[in-house]
């Protein structure tokens, strides 16, 4: 232990062996009971995208999951969608976005390379290519729209797909694309 405090004060580090690369998760990814009832695909998690993640070595941050901060777990009766387009929805999405763009760029200013994020298709809130509105629809989530903005108004760029449950190796091989053009 004073070794390790003797480096750390004399600003030589330890012997850190982190990556140093982190990406965005949806919520559901680590927690699928987040879910809508009736919603989840999976028991705990979508575990192939999760250790697809781990072996590439890439640090992972769960995103908060708009849909379960500003409605709750009972939302299965819910216009999801409307209530999020809504104030105060929106507002509420824009903040968590807020939070989450100054968590990536704490990231980004230590050092650590946001490889991207990693949206939930499919999803009211946090689709990026396909979205929920009576049913699956090409589009965007609205707390992804936030998120997009956010990171905009901040000249913030990053990598950012939309995931399915079923496909995660179709994810894992847009992460691959992103690490490989890291290089």
């Amino acid at each position: 232990m004073r070794e390790f405090l003797r480096k750390l004060l004399a600003g030589r580090g330890t012997d850190d062996c982190r990556s140093r690369r982190v990406i965005l998760v949806p919520h559901c990814a680590l927690n699928q009971n987040a879910r809508v009832a009736g919603a989840a695909e999976r028991p705990s998690a979508i575990t192939e995208l999760i250790a697809g993640l781990m072996e590439r070595g890439i640090g992972i941050v769960q995103m908060p999951c708009a849909e379960l901060r500003i409605l709750g777990l009972s939302r299965e009766k819910i216009d999801i969608r409307g209530v999020l387009q809504k104030y105060p929805g929106r507002a509420a999405c824009r903040r968590i976005a807020a939070e989450l763009v100054d968590e990536i760029q704490q990231y980004q200013q230590s050092g650590v390379t946001v490889v991207g994020v990693i949206g939930k298709n499919g999803s009211p809130a946090c689709g990026v290519e396909e979205t929920w509105s009576n049913g699956v629809t090409p589009g965007t989530g609205v707390f992804i729209e936030e998120l997009e903005a956010e990171l905009r108004d901040r000249n913030v760029v990053m990598n950012m797909t939309g995931t399915r449950d079923a496909n995660p190796s179709e994810t894992l091989a847009a992460v691959d694309r992103w690490v490989a053009g890291l290089a």
